[in-house]
């Protein structure tokens, strides 16, 4: 496991979080603040394949959830990588999966609930809210 994954691992995403994104391999680098503390990590575009998957939603389905327009994901597929602000959207979507998993004990159920229109929500899925907090 290189430096900057367990930095990603230990500090900054929950590692079940990290698993559903892919695992430490995701794991582009990290963004550095000014007194030079980790700020942010950036992601491989492969992180969003991965979590798509799990989800059962296309990667572009996945890109609108984290408020990103067509063109600029495929540059960021072309690229291989998402920047920090879009990394953190996407590890929030994976933070948020992680967690309706634990809450209902069960994948099948969470992935339900993240899709299905809910009430509470103005009808909207939960999945589609998650692009800011």
């Amino acid at each position: 496991m290189t430096d900057t994954a367990t930095v990603v691992e230990t500090a900054l995403i929950h590692p079940e979080t990290l698993r559903l994104l892919g695992g430490p391999s995701v794991v582009v680098g990290t963004k550095r603040g000014a007194a030079g503390g980790v700020r942010g990590v950036m992601l491989k575009y492969r992180a969003v394949e991965r979590l798509s998957a799990f989800l059962q939603a296309s990667p572009p389905q996945l890109m609108r959830v984290i408020e990103i327009n067509e063109r600029t994901a495929q540059r960021r597929k072309e690229q291989g990588a998402l920047t920090s602000e879009e990394s953190d959207r996407l590890a929030r979507v994976a933070r948020v999966t992680r967690r309706a998993v634990e809450a209902f004990g069960d994948e099948a159920q969470a992935l339900e609930w993240l899709r299905r229109a809910n009430r509470t929500l103005g009808g909207s899925p939960p999945l589609e809210l998650l692009g800011t907090d």
